[in-house]
C-alpha cells in the first residue's frame, strides 16, 4: 500500500512522491493526517532547501490509523482516536532527557523539520496522507468533537502562546503585556495573556496586511492594536501605560528591527520574551540583531529567549481548545489540498501578491 507526501527536494523545489506505508511494530503507530498547519518557518525551509529531501509539516493533527499494542498502552489511544503530536521525538537517555529537558535532546528526531525522508520509514512529516509515529513520540489524545481547525493550532501555536506569555513571561493579573507581531503566534499570545488576567493587552502589526488579524486580536481580548507603520509604538505604549511601559513584552516579529524596538517597550525590571527566529538564520545568512545591552543592564530587564512549548503548556492548550471559549477556528483562513502545498507555502511566505493568510492549512 502506498501513500503520497510532498517532498522539499532543494531550494524552492517541491515534488509529490509516493512512499510505502510501513508495517507497524508494537511501539509504533501510523497517523492518518486530517489537517496540517503551514508554519511561518516552512517558507524559510522552502527557500533554503533546508534538510532536503524533507517532508514538511510539524503542526500535526490526525487520527490513529494503526497503533502497536505497546504504543496504544503508552499513549492511551486506540485506532480511530483523534490526536495531536509534538514535533520532537527524544531519546529518553541523554543528559538533557534525564534532566527533564527533552526538548534539547542530543539524539532528537523531529517531524517535518529535523528528520528527512531518507531515514526509514521515510514519512516523517505531515505534508502527506499518512505520517509515521515513532517510538518515544509525544502523542496527545483530543476530543473527537474538536474541530480540525482548533486541533491543528494546539501544539505549535496555542501551546507556544501559553508557554511564552504565562510560563516564561510570568504574566499575571493586571500585567501590562505588549505582543510584537500579529501572526498566529501573536494571536495565541493574546489569548494566553487574557487567560492570565493581563491588562492592558497591546498587539502591534502593520496595516493593511494585519487588518483582519487586528480584528481577531480584539475578539480574543486585545485592548489596543498599534500600526507600527503609522504610529510611534514606544510613545503609544508609554501613553497607554502612563509612562510605566510593559511588564511583559513578547516579540514574535521575526525581525532584528522588531527585537531591538521591543527593548524600548519593557519597563524597568520587566521581562522581554524573544521568540523570533529571523528568516535569514535558516538560509545560512548572518541575522545578528544589534542589541543595546546597556538598556537591558541599566533597566535590569530580564531577556528570555524561547524556542518551543513544554508538555504542561500543551495540556493547558488542549483544555482551552476543548472548552470552546475562544473561536480559534477563525485563525484558519486559507485551505489548500496536498497538491497545492507549494502554493500554500508561498502564500504564508508572502510570495504571492495580495495573499495574506492568518493561518493556512493543508487538507490531504
Amino acid at each position: 500500500m502506498k501513500t503520497r507526501s510532498v517532498v522539499l527536494e532543494g531550494p524552492e523545489k517541491i515534488v509529490m512522491k509516493e512512499f510505502d506505508i510501513p508495517s507497524i511494530g508494537p511501539d509504533e503507530g501510523l497517523l492518518k493526517v486530517v489537517m496540517t498547519g503551514v508554519c511561518a518557518t516552512d517558507p524559510k525551509f522552502y527557500k533554503a532547501g533546508f534538510n532536503a529531501p524533507l517532508i514538511l509539516g510539524h503542526e500535526i493533527f490526525g487520527h490513529i490509523a494503526e497503533i502497536g499494542e505497546e504504543a496504544s498502552r503508552r499513549y492511551g489511544v486506540v485506532k480511530g482516536d483523534h490526536v495531536v503530536i509534538d514535533v520532537n521525538v527524544s531519546c529518553g537517555y541523554c543528559y538533557n532527557c534525564l534532566a527533564g529537558n527533552s526538548k534539547f535532546c542530543k539524539n532528537q528526531l523531529a517531524y517535518g523539520c529535523g528528520t528527512n525522508s531518507l531515514v526509514p520509514p521515510h514519512i516523517w512529516g505531515a505534508y502527506g496522507e499518512y505520517m509515521y509515529i515513532a517510538p518515544n513520540s509525544v502523542v496527545h489524545k483530543v476530543s473527537n468533537d474538536l474541530s480540525p481547525e482548533a486541533a491543528v493550532l494546539i501544539n505549535a501555536v496555542l501551546a507556544n502562546g501559553i508557554q511564552w506569555i504565562r510560563v516564561h513571561g510570568q504574566a499575571s493579573i493586571q500585567s501590562a503585556v505588549v505582543i510584537q507581531g500579529a501572526g498566529p503566534q501573536g494571536l495565541s499570545a493574546v489569548i494566553a495573556a487574557k487567560e492570565s488576567g493581563a491588562s492592558p493587552i497591546i498587539i502591534t502589526g502593520i496595516l493593511p496586511v494585519d487588518e483582519e488579524r487586528f480584528a481577531l486580536a480584539r475578539e480574543f481580548g486585545a485592548d489596543y492594536t498599534i500600526d507600527v507603520s503609522r504610529e510611534d509604538v514606544t510613545a503609544k505604549v508609554g501613553e497607554i501605560t502612563g509612562g510605566r511601559m510593559a511588564d511583559v513584552v513578547l516579540d514574535v516579529t521575526g525581525s532584528a528591527e522588531g527585537i531591538v524596538k521591543s527593548i524600548d517597550l519593557v519597563r524597568q525590571q520587566g521581562t522581554l520574551v524573544c521568540a523570533s527566529i529571523i528568516a535569514a538564520t535558516i538560509a545560512g545568512v548572518d541575522a545578528t540583531a544589534p542589541i543595546p545591552i546597556e538598556k537591558i543592564v541599566r533597566n535590569e530587564v530580564r531577556f528570555q529567549g524561547v524556542f518551543t512549548s513544554g508538555g504542561a503548556a500543551t495540556i493547558a492548550a488542549i483544555k482551552l481548545a476543548e472548552s470552546g471559549k475562544y473561536p480559534l477556528e477563525k485563525m484558519v483562513t486559507h485551505y489548500f489540498p496536498l497538491d497545492k502545498a507549494e502554493e500554500a507555502v508561498r502564500s504564508v511566505g508572502r510570495m504571492i501578491p495580495g495573499v495574506f493568510p492568518i493561518k493556512a492549512v493543508l487538507v490531504p
